[in-house]
């Protein structure tokens, strides 16, 4: 699959008076349509949402390659999730099978 370029990078950001907790508080918010992709440290994360659920996001490395989906139910708070994410970005997987033979 191949991804539309990154809508935002969310971090690192030097250039905003932004945090990337603002974006992933939107994300919390579902304040993203379908389809958006946000940059976090490198890995590509993708909006999809479903009628009547609540949206998922898929996520990828720089290269497109698929590593993860995240239903954001699953996570309690804004700083649980940022808390995957950077799990995520420290292991650096190059691949879905790489990431979950961890």
């Amino acid at each position: 699959m191949t991804l539309p370029d990154p809508t935002d990078v969310i971090a690192p950001r030097d250039d905003a008076p932004y945090e990337p907790t603002d974006f992933l508080k939107e994300m919390f918010q579902e304040a993203y349509v379908s389809g958006v992709v946000l940059e976090y440290h490198g890995l590509k994360l993708y909006s999809q949402h479903y009628e009547g659920g609540r949206p998922i996001w898929d996520i990828f490395t720089e290269d497109d390659s698929y590593i993860e989906t995240v239903n954001l139910s699953a996570f309690q708070s804004v700083s649980e999730l940022e808390e995957f994410l950077n799990e995520i970005v420290a292991y650096d997987p190059d691949d879905r099978e790489e990431w979950v033979s961890r």
